[in-house]
């Protein structure tokens, strides 16, 4: 059985260009169209004060619940859709209804949605990715999962050796390499890995 594992925000749905739009809307910001911050808080274009601002403006607003896809939905659904898919992502769980509506609503089909991560919005301790997937994962099966974020990469694969573990590429990872974790700088990457993959787990006829 092969179950498959993707973070939602900068995997899935475009979290930073729609981020982007909303601060440079906020803070009347004058920046070029193709914009990548090379820092995953955003700390290179605003202060610890703007970074909560922009934050506490962007959650609220539509920017946050119509992110725009990165992968077109069909495909995803043609190469995954037979198998359990789960989405995990780090965002307060009282937005994750807001967060499947987007999902569906731009095509993917999924099995469950959960918030997790190395980031905490209330006093609790922070459920990491790895902590949920063992909630989800069973004896002998395989597992993929996909991330943006290095931290979760390496959290996912210290508790699960065996899984196969991609790095999404963006401007704020590109300095991290891993000899068990695999980079993906387009989708293409991941899929075509992922039907041979499937192929090769197939049962034999």
């Amino acid at each position: 059985m092969l179950r498959f594992c993707f973070d939602v925000d900068g995997v899935m749905l475009d979290f930073e260009g729609s981020y982007l739009r909303a601060i440079i809307h906020y803070f009347q910001l004058d920046l070029p169209e193709d914009y990548r911050s090379d820092c995953w808080s955003f700390s290179d274009m605003l202060t610890e004060t703007q970074m909560q601002e922009g934050w506490d403006y962007f959650i609220e607003s539509e920017h946050f619940s119509r992110l725009s896809p990165l992968i077109d939905s069909e495909r995803f659904n043609a190469v995954f859709g037979a198998y359990p898919v789960h989405f995990i992502t780090n965002i307060p769980p009282q937005y994750s209804e807001q967060r499947k509506t987007n999902l569906r609503d731009v095509g993917f089909r999924f099995n469950s949605l959960h918030c997790g991560g190395f980031m905490s919005f209330d006093d609790r301790p922070p459920v990491t990715k790895a902590e949920i997937i063992q909630q989800l994962v069973n004896e002998h099966e395989s597992l993929l999962f996909v991330d943006d974020h290095p931290d979760n990469c390496l959290n996912v694969l210290e508790q699960f050796p065996q899984a196969v573990v991609w790095l999404m590429a963006r401007s704020f990872n590109r300095d991290f390499t891993h000899p068990q974790i695999r980079r993906a700088e387009h989708w293409n990457d991941i899929l075509e890995f992922a039907e041979q993959w499937i192929q090769a787990h197939a049962p034999k006829r």
